[in-house]
């Protein structure tokens, strides 16, 4: 680990040490007890950005696609980030469900707590599982029309770099990149 951190800080200290930070929130995030309580999806989305390493995905598009912004642009980009947050969680979840519903019943003691969005809209709700996952694709569109309202809502103010614009794009390829991945890799596909 030390010498992938000191192989990106001689490519580019600057933008390697923007990583640090988002880093260790994602692994705190990781052993949180407060995922076993989630009773409300507001709050378990909230709780999502620091488990799904949403600071740190974005620290490290910026590391790899050499993006710097200035703090101003920074702050612009937040609500873009949360709303990329939300569809890269929802949509990981929807997938990752059953998966995750097999194993907590196989009894591995790590894995015992389902700790999804599909679980928590359900027990809020009283929906059935495949009600929620329907529920949570249309969040998830809705969130795509979100994201489009937020760059153009960006774009609008007339003072957005092209460096933020690429940034924005990534988060739009963040989220559909996610969701390929998530219909099409054998982690969530074969159950078992």
């Amino acid at each position: 680990m030390y010498d992938l951190w000191e192989g990106m800080r001689k490519h580019d200290k600057d933008l390697a040490d923007e990583i640090l930070e988002p880093t260790f929130t994602f692994m705190r995030a990781q052993t949180d007890k407060a995922r076993l309580e989630m009773r409300e999806l507001g709050q378990y989305l909230e709780y999502r950005e620091r488990d799904v390493g949403k600071a740190l995905l974005s620290a490290l598009m910026r590391f790899a696609m050499d993006i710097r912004l200035p703090a101003a642009e920074i702050t612009l980009m937040t609500p873009l980030e949360r709303n990329c947050s939300k569809h890269t969680s929802s949509v990981n979840d929807i997938y990752s469900f059953d998966k995750e519903l097999r194993t907590s019943q196989m009894g591995h003691a790590e894995s015992a707590a389902v700790c999804s969005a599909v679980s928590v809209l359900a027990t809020e709700t009283g929906l059935s599982v495949e009600a929620c996952k329907r529920v949570l694709w249309a969040m998830v569109r809705e969130w795509e029309a979100v994201h489009d309202e937020l760059v153009e809502s960006v774009q609008n103010t007339g003072r957005i770099s092209e460096a933020a614009k690429l940034y924005m794009k990534g988060l739009e390829y963040q989220m559909s990149g996610n969701e390929l991945w998530s219909h099409s890799t054998l982690r969530y596909s074969k159950v078992e």
